[in-house]
This record gives structure tokens, sequence and C-alpha cells, in this order.
């Protein structure tokens, strides 16, 4: 009998913490070009060149890789430094060819490559805040009178 009287109250609780928790389960992801980077064009003896070859990028005094990645299929490769130094771009085939390029970096080419206006994250939608208030207020007046009807029958 006590079961029976919970779960109106128990469905409505289910469905406020669903409803709340919404806006946290999905997140929005945005994307923009930024200007600059450095790139890195890597060709064989022939001027041809290297294809989605493997590239690792090492930043000054470290031997732990800073980015992995391919050449795109004119044998290019973009990447955004965050401290000056001098930087080990290495580039291999698969077939036995690799290349190693020293990319000397500059405090001032750093500076030039920080992202200035990152976009602010983005709002719920007016359609979203109107769902859950409206929840709120149905979940909250669904309790009151469940809260009177036990009230009234003791």
């Amino acid at each position: 009998m006590m079961a029976r009287r919970l779960m109106p109250a128990a469905g409505t609780m289910f469905l406020m913490v669903l409803m709340l928790s919404s806006p946290a389960l999905g997140h929005g992801v945005e994307g923009s070009v930024q200007p600059g980077g450095l790139a890195v064009s890597c060709r064989y003896s022939t001027g041809e060149p290297m294809e989605y070859a493997k590239v690792t990028i090492f930043s000054p005094g470290t031997n732990q890789p800073f980015q992995v990645g391919h050449t795109d299929k004119n044998g290019r490769f973009c990447f955004y430094p965050d401290a000056p130094g001098e930087w080990r771009v290495t580039a291999e085939d698969g077939m036995g060819h690799r290349l190693e390029v020293k990319v000397p970096v500059t405090l001032d080419q750093v500076q030039g490559m920080q992202v200035k206006n990152a976009a602010p994250p983005a709002a719920t939608s007016l359609f979203e805040r109107a769902l859950v208030g409206l929840s709120l207020i149905f979940g909250l007046a669904g309790l009151l009178f469940y809260w009177r009807a036990v009230r009234i029958k003791r």
C-alpha cells in the first residue's frame, strides 16, 4: 500500500532529475579557422611530396612527442608551437625514408599564434530553458498535490 503511494512521487522526482540534468548530458561543439601556424613541407629529392607520411613534432628540450599526425597529399603538415626554441620535426614514409627538420621558433611567433578571441561556450536554447522551467513547475506542483492528498487521507 505504501509503495503505491510513493510511486507517483518517485516518478515525479525521477523526471525532475532527468530534466534538470539534460543540459549537462549534451554539449555543443564549435570550430574556427585560426591564422598562422608553422607549416612543414616534406619532399623527396626528386621533388615529389611525401604523401601521408607519419609526422612527429618534438618541443624544445624533450623527447616526448608534442604532436603526431600525417602529412597531406602535398606533403605538408601544420602545427602551432606553444613555446620558443628549436622544435624538431620528423617525417617517415614507412618505406625507409626519414626526414628530420629543426624549426627555430621565436617568442614573437609564439605570441602571434595565441588564440585571442575564444568563442564563449554555447548557451542553452530558449526551448531547453522553457522545457526545464515547465518541468520544474509541473514537478513541484505534482509533489504539492501529492503531499496534500496524503495529508487529507490521514
